[in-house]
């Protein structure tokens, strides 16, 4: 019969006896079988992975297991955490286990933070890009535009002098003719009488009745007038367009707010007068050094997003002041407006609430690069229903203008 001495050397090397009957201390021996049975079968979940199991016994060595049980599934959350996003977390208790962890824990949090850097460089970069792309578009297409109508003001201006001057010579023309008339018709009414003939004075007078000649000579100088005036709003508008279409120019000058508003409103004014009426609430105003062109371009955009956003029919209101050494220009419409979160990014390139083809999403971005470039600010107010103000700070200062 197996001795305890040798069931407890047996059960040293790891091995699970039996216990014979009869055996010294079998009562104890089978205890400690059990203990260790069941010791062996928590270690053996734990080693495949089973953080689940439950030990149902006592003692330090179990207690020892408990907390080694513990500590590994401490260690699971804490895994999990990590694989979360939590860099925060430190393993303690398991040795150099731990100090190798919390290692990769902090090699993977200083990765986690280059890579967030490199993002950020990435974002920025893609935003400087996209700023540059849509400069570069705009800047080809005023530049066609500008090309396009500096030649079509060049070809309408010539004959426009030519229709101008020949009116003019024109008009003195009928003057003389009018006198003329006059003197003749006076004339002839003398001689008639003179030799009797009240006859042919009253044939020339129904004459001249039924050709209206009274009226014609009386409405002549009106229309020659209308023309006139006709040929020189066109011609404004050809000077106009030619100073518009200088967008391009790198050149900074003095600018009157108030002239490159109205110069605009005149470019526009058949887009603009079928839908909304203009108000204008023009003030005493420095003379910010600027590039005209590009400033024209600004309230080019704004005001086409005004008439954009009134439905049926509006107003438009276009209000100037001195501020400081500063302008300040508001334009406001009654409009069907936005909500906020449209608002917050209407400044963004190629960002548009219109359908697909009828807008670049680029007309308030340009505004806003241009304005940020005069070191000016753009701002705008809005409220779905009620309309939208867009407000233009610029210095009177020399600014250095792209």
């Amino acid at each position: 019969m197996t001795s305890p001495a040798e069931l407890l050397a047996l059960f040293a090397s790891g091995q699970s006896p039996e216990i014979p009957e009869g055996c010294e201390c079998r009562e104890e021996l089978l205890a400690l079988s059990a203990y260790l049975a069941e010791l062996g079968r928590f270690a053996g979940a734990m080693a495949v992975g089973d953080l689940s199991a439950t030990l149902h016994c006592t003692g330090p060595l179990a207690g020892r297991l408990k907390g080694l049980h513990a500590n590994l599934r401490h260690f699971t959350w804490q895994t999990n955490q990590v694989a979360a996003g939590d860099f925060s977390q430190q393993v303690v208790g398991l040795g150099e286990f731990s100090t190798a962890f919390n290692r990769m824990v902090a090699a993977l949090a200083q990765a986690r933070q280059e890579l967030r850097e490199r993002n950020e460089q990435l974002a920025t970069a893609y935003e400087e890009l996209k700023a540059a792309q849509v400069q570069l578009l705009q800047q080809d297409k005023m530049a066609s535009i500008g090309q396009l109508a500096a030649g079509v003001a060049h070809e309408i201006n010539n004959p426009m002098c030519f229709i101008l001057s020949n009116l003019g010579t024109l008009d003195k023309y009928c003057a003389r003719l009018d006198e003329f008339i006059v003197y003749q018709t006076e004339t002839i009414r003398k001689l008639a009488a003179a030799a009797g003939e009240d006859d042919l004075s009253a044939m020339i007078q129904a004459k001249r009745d039924s050709l209206k000649l009274d009226h014609v000579l009386a409405d002549l100088s009106d229309l020659i007038t209308e023309s006139v005036e006709g040929g020189t709003r066109i011609k404004q508008i050809v000077m106009n367009l030619k100073s518009f279409s200088h967008i391009d120019e790198a050149k900074l000058q003095p600018v009157d707010i108030n002239a490159a508003l109205d110069n605009t409103l005149t470019i526009l004014q058949n887009e603009i007068k079928y839908k909304a009426e203009v108000t204008k609430d023009y003030g005493e105003l420095p003379l910010p050094v600027a590039n005209p062109g590009q400033l024209n371009q600004v309230f080019m955009n704004l005001l086409i997003n005004a008439v954009h956003a009134i439905d049926s029919h509006g107003e438009i209101k276009i209000r100037t002041r001195g501020e400081g050494e500063g302008v300040v220009v508001t334009i406001t419409d009654n409009g069907c407006g936005m909500p906020p979160e449209v608002a917050a990014r209407i400044f963004e390139p190629f960002f548009t609430t219109k359908e697909v083809g009828k807008g670049t999403g680029l007309g308030l971005s340009i505004a806003y690069d241009i304005i940020h470039k005069h070191h000016g600010t753009i701002e705008v107010a809005s409220e779905v229903g009620k309309g939208t103000t867009f407000t233009i700070r610029l210095s009177s200062l020399d600014v250095s203008a792209a």
